[in-house]
C-alpha cells in the first residue's frame, strides 16, 4: 500500500529532460531509486533503453522497487539486450560501481538524483522520520549506519547540537531548543521521536502559529538531524561531480532537491563544473532543436558542459495540489559537452 501511494515529484519534467534530447538514452542511472516512480516511467519512455541502473542506500526501498522495475519491463517493450540492474549503494560510491559494468566505458546518457525522502520511508515509524508519529530515534537512510539521530542528541557536545540546529535546520530559536535538549539529558535523555517533539513543544509554547508553528519547527529540527545523520551536505556536493564524470559527451545530469541548502550545493556545484569562463544564452543547446526543448528557458555555457536549467523549474500548480510534498522541490540539469 506504502508503494502505491508514493507519487514520483515532477514526473512529467524528468521525463522531457531525458525524452527530448536528440542524444538517445541507451544507458541510464537512477542515483535514488526510491519506489521506482521515476525509473519505472523511464524504462517504459524509452525503448531504446539497453543499461539500466538503480541505486538505493535502503535495502527495502530497493527490494520494493525491484518488484515495480519487474512490471515496468514486462508492461513495454524494452531493447533485446535491456539489463535493469540494482545495487543496494550510496551514490557517493556510483564512480567504482559503473567501473564494475560493463559496456560503459565511454559514460552514461542519463543520471538521476531526487534527494526527496520516499513516502514509504516517512510512513514507518521504525525509521524515525515522522514528526507526527512516534518511533525510536534513528532517522538512519542506510540501516547498516552505526550512527543515530538518539546518539546525536544525548551524546554530542552542545555547541554541535546547536550549530547542526542553526545550520542543518536553519532554525532561528537554535539555541533555546539546545538548551531544552540539554535540560532532557539530565533526565534521562531522548530515546523516542515522541519525547523529541515534547521539547520542542515545550520550547515553542507561546510563540506565534500555534500547532503549525512547532510541527514548522520540528520539522525544521528533524531535517537538520537526518541531515547530519546521514552526512547528506558532504555526500551532495562531492557525489555530483562523481555523477558528472560518469556521463558519456552530450549525457544529462538532472537533480530534484527539496530545501534551501541542497539547491544551493547543486547550483554551486553545477557552476563549479562548467567552468569559471561561462557565458550567458537563451534557450541555445548545442546539439538540441530547440522545438523539441521547450522546457529549456535560459542556459549557462561553460568550457566543458551547460547548465540548462539557470534558474530551476518547480512543479505545476496543478501538481502542487495533489502532492504536497512536492511544493518545495526544484529540479535544476547540467549537460556534459
Amino acid at each position: 500500500m506504502m508503494q502505491q501511494s508514493h507519487i514520483p515529484v515532477m514526473l512529467g519534467e524528468v521525463l522531457d529532460v531525458f525524452s527530448s534530447n536528440l542524444k538517445p538514452l541507451s544507458s541510464f542511472v537512477d542515483c535514488t531509486l526510491g519506489a521506482a516512480g521515476h525509473a519505472s516511467a523511464i524504462i517504459q519512455s524509452h525503448p531504446e533503453l539497453k543499461l539500466f541502473i538503480g541505486m538505493d542506500v535502503d535495502p527495502l526501498a530497493l527490494r520494493m522497487a525491484r518488484s515495480r522495475i519487474n512490471a515496468a519491463i514486462s508492461h513495454s517493450h524494452p531493447h533485446p539486450n535491456f539489463q535493469a540492474l540494482t545495487f543496494v549503494k550510496n551514490f557517493r560510491h556510483i564512480r567504482s560501481l559503473l567501473t564494475q559494468v560493463d559496456h560503459i566505458s565511454s559514460g552514461v546518457d542519463g543520471i538521476l538524483m531526487d534527494l526527496g525522502m520516499s513516502s514509504m520511508q516517512v510512513n514507518n515509524p521504525a525509521r524515525g522520520f515522522s514528526v507526527l508519529a512516534n518511533g525510536p530515534l534513528d532517522m538512519r537512510m542506510d540501516p547498516q549506519a552505526s550512527l543515530k539521530a538518539e546518539d546525536i542528541l544525548n551524546s554530542w557536545p552542545d555547541s554541535e547540537v546547536g550549530r547542526i540546529l542553526r545550520d542543518y535546520g536553519e532554525e532561528r530559536n537554535w539555541r533555546l531548543l539546545q538548551n531544552k535538549i540539554v535540560q532532557a539529558r539530565l533526565q534521562g535523555g531522548l530515546h523516542s521521536t515522541g519525547e523529541l517533539v515534547d521539547v520542542i513543544r515545550s520550547a515553542t509554547l507561546g510563540t506565534k502559529g500555534g500547532r503549525q508553528g512547532w510541527i514548522k519547527t520540528a520539522t525544521r529540527v528533524f531535517q537538520a538531524l537526518r541531515i547530519a545523520v546521514n552526512d547528506e551536505l558532504k555526500t551532495l556536493g562531492d557525489s555530483l561531480h562523481a555523477c558528472f564524470d560518469c556521463l558519456a559527451p552530450g549525457g544529462r545530469l538532472a537533480v530534484i532537491s527539496f530545501h534551501s541548502l541542497e539547491d544551493r550545493i547543486v547550483k554551486q556545484a553545477f557552476l563549479k563544473i562548467i567552468g569559471e569562463e561561462v557565458r550567458n544564452s537563451i534557450r541555445k543547446v548545442e546539439g538540441v532543436e530547440d522545438e523539441k526543448e521547450l522546457w529549456i528557458r535560459q542556459t549557462i555555457q561553460g568550457s566543458n558542459g551547460t547548465i540548462l536549467t539557470k534558474r530551476p523549474i518547480t512543479p505545476s500548480e496543478k501538481e502542487e495540489g495533489f502532492n504536497r510534498r512536492s511544493r518545495s522541490a526544484k529540479l535544476r540539469v547540467i549537460q556534459k559537452l
